[in-house]
């Protein structure tokens, strides 16, 4: 068959189910509207990143030798970073921080706070990443968030013997701006062709599956003779 005919034949199925297409690509855009300015113009995003070291308090008489004081100071601090960056991803360090927003005239939820957060550690440094849309809620939280871990991880560690933990914190509080990701833009518009391509499909399992004979190249491919044929009107 000739690639005129093959184009032909393609025309004439998607005018039949063209309906099988449109369908999901429309519900797909409906459901991509809201977020289409991003698409046009994406939700600028910034962050705060903080380094910290930390130990547990200092405790008299836990070692006698200088190598054994060295040693064991150091372990604590390692100790005490791994639990300190769990505390941060927790909803009652989001409370801390929350609480002490509020105390600044900030009203904003627990979970709002706990989605701005992630952390990290590598041996004795503790990593805190803050993410917002809003430059001026973002500095105060990390300052609120600085304050929290500095003096109420006693508060949540027994081991630490109703002492904070010795945090230092190692930058100051700068919000840089993050460029937005190339999927998050494009994601309405993935969503959409998504629907397309989902149409296309039922389009074609549709006409797969359609036993009705409408052309004569379909007859023949039967091994019918055709004895007459109506022009179309």
């Amino acid at each position: 068959m000739s690639a005129p005919m093959e184009l032909k034949r393609l025309f004439a199925v998607l005018s039949r189910r063209w309906w099988l297409i449109g369908l999901p690509t429309l519900i797909a855009l409906a459901l991509s509207l809201p977020s289409m300015a991003q698409v046009v113009r994406p939700q600028p995003l910034y962050r705060v990143t903080v380094r910290f070291t930390a130990a547990q308090p200092p405790q008299p008489g836990s070692a006698e030798t200088f190598e054994e004081r060295s040693y064991i100071a150091w372990l604590g601090s390692e100790y005490a970073v791994i639990n300190l960056a769990a505390w941060l991803r927790t909803e009652s360090f989001a409370r801390e921080v929350t609480a002490l927003l509020k105390a600044a005239g900030r009203e904003v939820g627990v979970e709002s706070v706990r989605a701005m957060i992630a952390s990290d550690s590598v041996r004795s440094i503790l990593t805190l990443y803050l993410t917002a849309s809003d430059p001026e809620l973002l500095r105060a939280t990390a300052e609120a968030a600085i304050q929290a871990l500095t003096e109420r991880s006693n508060a949540y560690f027994p081991q630490l013997r109703g002492q904070p933990a010795q945090v230092v914190p190692l930058d100051s509080v700068e919000v840089t701006p993050l460029p937005v990701p190339i999927t998050e833009r494009l994601a309405p518009l993935l969503r959409v062709l998504v629907g397309f391509v989902g149409g296309l499909g039922l389009a074609a399992l549709a006409e797969y599956l359609d036993p009705s004979v409408r052309t004569r190249q379909e007859i023949e491919a039967l091994g019918l003779a055709i004895l007459a044929e109506i022009p179309p009107l």
